[in-house]
């Protein structure tokens, strides 16, 4: 993911003002570049009329008038050449001036003599069988100097308007951003006491607003989390009151008689019950908690479902003998899915075990596979007591039992981790019960 460090306004800042600076400067560019062409089209019109004046005295014979007495400021010199390049008469400015070649055939050219700038003009004459050429030269000087001071105003306006345009920036992106600020602020405002509280979209820009309805989301998945937290906690204590207490009463009887008394195998039997009970408890406490902040790595490889079921029959057929419940098993041949077999076998560990919890003596608890939809459905089904069914859609949530199942053995985790797992392996859980009939649990898993 590519960074994104740094102050929004000085980026903001940064760009605005060399946007702006980029405009004036095109801007003065377009304008240094119209004046100068202004000036070179308003110097051509003057050569072209003076050439025309000129050109009309040529041909009627009249001598030329010197430029110098003349009281206009654009004034052009002249000098009159023959049809071999030699000088027939001229200014008086332009004695001993070398000027260098120019085409009849052009407009005015752009020329250096004497260190000054001129535009020189190149027109053929004639006057009977007199021919040559008419050159007119213009000082550009004074326009040199006009355009070297526009250039130096328009840097200086450049400039003023770089620093102009970084202080408007600036106002506007604190002016832009204050929204976000009010919602830093308002966000931080909210502590684990009030998590119930949820920012008004409405009251921020339209921009805004789909960051704050995350936010809102985000708020609300922490406070669930914070009430699954908290109501976690408090069952997790209530269901170690019970073994501790037993633990610790164990504990003072001891204490309480004489070291040479010997202790009798059933306190112990009952202080190692208790232990296991709370490791069995602690054991699976940890494992929704890392599965839950995702810490379990999945090894999914193919599983022949078969094997996975007679191995877990096999695993509780002394259980179910010793508790008279007949546990059957019915798969179709060959099926076989992608999936973690460790998490597998504990989600039907769990099932069965849960399912031999509530089946009655002389019942049965049925393991089950069949095909569908590119996976299987693994199935574990008791014909116990049922679940009642406004109770269905809340199981599978922590140490929650229905009413009549709260005096048996178990702490209501074994679903829990069923669903996670399921949840984990990508599948979905399906429950199926009723009141007098039993229960049926399955869960889908893909075979690819």
């Amino acid at each position: 993911m590519t960074a994104h460090s740094g102050s929004i306004v000085h980026k903001l800042e940064a760009g605005f003002t060399l946007f702006a600076l980029l405009l004036a400067g095109l801007l003065a560019l377009f304008m240094d570049r119209a004046l100068y062409r202004s000036l070179e089209a308003e110097d051509a019109q003057v050569l072209q009329g003076h050439a025309q004046i000129l050109l009309r005295e040529l041909a009627a014979g009249r001598p030329l008038r010197d430029p110098e007495d003349e009281p206009r400021p654009e004034r052009a010199s002249w000098r009159v050449l023959d049809g071999v390049g030699r000088t027939l008469t001229q200014s008086r400015d332009l004695v001993g001036l070398a000027l260098p070649e120019a085409t009849a055939a052009a407009g005015p050219q752009d020329v250096v003599a004497r260190g000054r700038a001129y535009s020189l003009l190149a027109r053929p004459w004639a006057c009977g069988e007199r021919r040559g050429t008419l050159l007119l030269l213009l000082d550009r000087s004074h326009e040199e100097a006009l355009v070297r001071d526009f250039r130096r105003t328009l840097l200086v306006g450049v400039i003023l308007a770089g620093l102009l345009s970084a202080l408007v920036a600036r106002l506007l992106a604190r002016w832009g951003l204050a929204p976000l600020e009010a919602l830093i602020a308002e966000t931080g405002s909210i502590g684990d006491l009030d998590l119930d509280r949820r920012l008004a979209p409405e009251h921020f820009p339209r921009e805004l607003q789909a960051l704050v309805g995350t936010l809102n989301d985000a708020l609300a998945r922490l406070q669930e989390a914070f009430g699954r937290v908290g109501n976690l906690g408090a069952e997790l204590a209530h269901e170690l009151r019970t073994p501790l207490q037993n633990l610790r009463s164990a504990l003072e009887n001891r204490a309480r008689r004489s070291a040479a008394e010997p202790v009798e195998p059933a306190d112990l039997g009952i202080l190692i019950e208790d232990c296991d009970r709370m490791a069995a408890l602690i054991e699976q406490i940890l494992f929704l908690a890392r599965s839950e902040h995702g810490d379990s790595a999945l090894s999914l490889l193919p599983i022949p479902v078969p094997d996975l079921l007679e191995e877990v029959r096999g695993f509780f057929e002394a259980a179910a003998e010793e508790a008279g419940v007949a546990l059957r098993m019915e798969a179709e041949a060959g099926l076989v899915v992608v999936g973690d077999r460790l998490l597998l076998t504990r989600a039907l560990h769990n099932l069965t075990s849960n399912a031999l919890r509530h089946a009655p003596a002389g019942g049965h608890v049925d393991l089950g596979a069949r095909a569908e939809a590119g996976g299987v459905w693994l199935s574990v089904a008791d014909d116990g007591p049922g679940i009642p069914p406004d109770w269905l859609p809340r199981l599978g949530t922590p140490f929650l039992r229905p009413p009549e199942h709260r005096s048996a053995e178990g702490l209501g985790l074994g679903l829990a981790i069923v669903k996670r797992i399921v949840t984990m392996l990508g599948g979905r859980l399906e429950l199926q019960s009723q009141v007098g009939q039993g229960t049926r649990v399955q869960f889908w898993v893909s075979a690819t």
